[in-house]
């Protein structure tokens, strides 16, 4: 279960089936929405990648032929921030990562001696219930952390191609003035 969220006693007493299967409902819609945008934040992640992969796979062959000096300090600082750029999204970002499938594995719930208690004790599907939401809660707070720090890596990688191309640009202009 959720370590930072557990339904009360009092709450389970309080609440009846029909309540608890409604707030199952959009606790599960909220945690298949946080594992549907971790999805697609590796379709991002991985888009990304492949584009930096290719800048920096351009950029290191036309290093290997320049000969120009300006050319080749202006290249090596592309291929420098492209560099750490692509290896921050490598090591961090497209990694395999952690997530929470949403819902139960049935064969847990449906054992002879679990429907032996569920005919002889209606509170087990309340119980049961109970417990859903709970996890539903932990498997939206795993897939959400998760999603937080992809995207707070994804910014670092940002912040570092924001800065390459601040410096190349500033490099053209010092190299084009020192020509005239």
């Amino acid at each position: 279960m959720c370590a930072g969220f557990n339904i009360t006693d009092k709450q389970v007493e309080f609440l009846d089936d029909e309540t608890l299967q409604l707030v199952l409902e959009r606790s599960d819609k909220l945690a298949a929405s946080s594992l549907e945008q971790l999805r697609n934040s590796s379709d991002r992640a991985y888009t990304l990648f492949g584009f930096l992969l290719t800048i920096f796979s351009g950029v290191t062959a036309y290093l290997l032929n320049c000969e120009d000096l300006a050319m080749l300090i202006i290249g090596c600082t592309l291929w420098i921030g492209t560099g750490i750029a692509t290896g921050m999204m490598f090591s961090k970002v497209i990694q395999v990562h952690r997530f929470k499938n949403i819902g139960n594995d049935p064969k847990m719930f449906i054992t002879e001696d679990l429907l032996q208690t569920y005919k002889t004790n209606k509170a087990y599907r309340h119980m049961l219930l109970v417990a859903a939401i709970e996890e539903s809660q932990e498997c939206y707070e795993i897939n959400a952390q998760v999603l937080r720090e992809r995207a707070k890596m994804v910014g670092h990688v940002m912040s570092v191609i924001k800065a390459t191309v601040i410096a190349v640009a500033l490099l053209s202009i010092l190299v084009k003035v020192s020509l005239f």
